[in-house]
């Protein structure tokens, strides 16, 4: 008798195997979820995941494994595990599945770090109860969290005295409108010859230019560098300090936009999924402008494309005029420095924002 049992409790146990290695992944499905497309440094969300067992089989355990990049934090839960790397994390789960059974569990995420997170797949592993007979199957998530740059409170921001920020709720900018005429006055650098009045100059003897009437429409573009010197190569060499002038680049945004002024964004850093180049957003006010500039800043790559005195050297060559450029940078070098007077000089109004080298973000 007793080798008949021993037989028969290895038919048995072959026959599970077998028919867990057939059927144990048929009706499985799975989703996963983030409830907020995007957030702000230091605020939270959750996760959701959505495993079903759509047949009669039960599932007696179930592993999944997935990975995303660090710089997310999730809470302790008790059949979660969270392996984290200085760059990637592994999250590890072991649960049962009824037959029939739907099941949603709930982890809470906080962002303590602006970037863009992925979860590209999630591999779920299931089988007979003995662990002899395994199937593995790979869940397609394109999963995707969007962490904005934490906003400074203006008082917060290192403005120079007398600084045209504090004074938006008050003040319009105000330009030179070419269709109004109020007089004539005498040429000044980068003056365009187009505006000299030869009559003037020919009557006085000195070289003279139409005088203009203002008008309460401007820009600003928010010149964001992300060199920490001006020996500064390629790569960061003070993530933290260049992360604290992408929180100054936001909330200068945010403001100014408010305050319904055209903004826009040039940066020398890159962004994480384009080629090699500066990000240029053009200076508008329409209403999903902020959210264009924060997801820009959101996928910022902290690596030099170009060195921000050749993106101020473009501006130059273009003639660019009627615009405010705000420079959020580490330095004032002299490369830097050059290109900027000459933008003033043509008109345009500068004003520097020193990110500070020991400052908490």
């Amino acid at each position: 008798m007793l080798p008949w049992f021993f037989v028969s409790v290895f038919l048995i146990v072959v026959l599970i195997a077998w028919v867990y290695e057939r059927w144990a992944l048929k009706g499985v499905r799975y989703t996963r979820y983030f409830t907020k497309r995007a957030v702000f440094e230091g605020e939270s969300l959750d996760m959701v995941e959505v495993i079903s067992n759509a047949k009669p089989l039960p599932l007696p355990w179930l592993r999944l494994e997935s990975s995303m990049a660090a710089g997310i934090a999730f809470g302790r839960q008790h059949n979660l595990n969270v392996y984290a790397g200085d760059i990637y994390q592994n999250h590890i789960s072991l649960f049962y599945l009824r037959p029939f059974r739907q099941i949603t569990r709930r982890h809470q995420v906080s962002c303590p770090r602006r970037g863009l997170y992925r979860m590209d797949s999630a591999t779920l592993t299931t089988g007979d109860p003995l662990g002899i007979a395994a199937k593995v199957k790979k869940f397609d998530l394109n999963l995707e969290l969007l962490v904005y740059p934490r906003i400074v409170a203006l008082d917060d921001l290192p403005l120079p005295n007398h600084s045209w920020l504090g004074d938006l709720p008050v003040r319009r900018w105000i330009v030179e409108d070419p269709f109004l005429t109020s007089g004539i006055r005498e040429y000044r650098p980068g003056d365009p010859l187009k505006s000299i009045n030869w009559k003037a100059t020919a009557r006085t003897g000195a070289m003279q230019v139409h005088q203009r009437d203002f008008t309460a429409d401007h820009r600003l573009v928010i010149c964001l560098n992300v060199e920490s010197s001006e020996t500064m190569w390629r790569n960061i060499t003070d993530p933290e300090r260049i992360e604290l002038g992408i929180r100054y680049a936001a909330s200068v945004a945010g403001y100014a936009l408010e305050n319904g002024i055209e903004t826009g964004l040039l940066c020398n850093g890159r962004l994480i999924d384009g080629p090699r180049e500066p990000i240029r957003i053009d200076p508008s006010s329409d209403g999903s402008q902020l959210e264009w500039i924060l997801d820009a800043l959101a996928h910022v790559v902290l690596e030099r494309s170009v060195s921000m005195s050749r993106l101020l050297e473009e501006a130059v060559e273009a003639e660019t005029r009627d615009t405010d450029f705000l420079i959020i940078s580490c330095h004032r070098g002299e490369k830097l420095v050059t290109p900027a007077l000459e933008l003033e000089q043509l008109g345009n109004g500068i004003e520097w924002m020193d990110v500070p080298e020991t400052a908490v973000g």
